[in-house]
């Protein structure tokens, strides 16, 4: 009974040691580059075809690349730079999933990463890459990149209202953002019937439909914002039964959507000079 508890701890200790132990992952190199070099090396990498343009929510582009090293296992980075700037730096993106695998030789050591990427905003547009680097290593021959991967984002997110001033028979407007990519054209449904930008109809007038700026810095100019627009509907004398609604037109698809705001009765008005009144009267009497 006590040889088997003991061959039994043998047991369990000889695969918590294959476990635990790692194969090391080092293997043996020079830097003169004879018989074996160190450094990090490209090995494969996401096809050109399998990258292009895709749908926003639906897209989904999976992205690799393996990179080989000695004498030891590099570490892969994967980066981001947007399409919307020039002066874009790269940084650091999270995967949505991200996979990695390490086969460890004395000759060569190769890790593989594999990143997926889901399109779920349009500011995912722009230049993909992996970085590979050997931990505490500042030499240039161990870094390398892989080549850079460009990819759009096309479709038409949910409009946002701004601001809206909606006083019942008097004039008032209505504030709106769209952004989409590319450019989309937009439509103003109305009582009066449809309103594209810069155009006008008895109660109703539409302004430009131009990109959208932010100031991020006082003594900095504006800086537009990536594939976002803005456009307003000018209303003479807003009506009760007023309703509005906004046709975009995108690439892949054209979205309509309701405008929800509300006209602001003049029932509290009128309720408010009532209560004067009455208290008034009371004094009066």
């Amino acid at each position: 009974m006590v040889l088997r508890e003991i061959s039994t701890v043998f047991i369990l200790f000889a695969v918590f040691s294959v476990l635990s132990a790692d194969s090391s992952c080092k293997g043996t190199c020079t830097h003169d580059g004879y018989p074996l070099p160190c450094g990090v090396w490209l090995k494969n990498e996401t096809k050109s075809a399998s990258l292009g343009t895709y749908a926003l929510n639906s897209g989904v582009a999976k992205l690799h690349c393996s990179f080989s090293s000695l004498p030891e296992p590099v570490q892969i980075q994967w980066m981001f730079r947007a399409s919307d700037s020039a002066t874009a730096q790269w940084r650091e993106f999270p995967c949505a999933k991200k996979e990695e695998h390490k086969n460890c030789q004395k000759e060569e050591i190769i890790v593989e990463s594999h990143c997926e990427v889901r399109m779920n905003s349009l500011k995912m547009s722009g230049t993909y890459k992996c970085a590979a680097t050997i931990p505490n290593q500042h030499e240039q021959r161990y870094r390398a990149f892989s080549s850079e991967f460009a990819i759009n984002v096309v479709g038409i997110e949910p409009l946002r209202v701004i601001s809206s001033r909606l006083p019942l028979n008097k004039n008032g407007e209505i504030n709106l953002e769209v952004c989409a990519n590319p450019r989309p054209e937009v439509f103003w449904h109305t009582v009066d019937g449809i309103i594209s930008p810069e155009k006008s109809s008895k109660r109703f007038a539409v302004t430009s439909f131009t990109p959208r700026t932010s100031l991020k810095v006082q003594s900095e100019p504006l800086s537009p914002v990536p594939y976002c627009y803005r456009t307003s509907l000018l209303i003479h004398k807003v009506q009760e039964n007023d309703e509005f609604h906004m046709s975009i037109r995108g690439e892949l698809n054209i979205v309509h959507e309701k405008i929800t705001v509300k006209v602001k009765s003049s029932n509290i008005i009128t309720g408010h000079y009532l209560l004067i009144l009455i208290s008034s009267l009371f004094f009066i009497f």
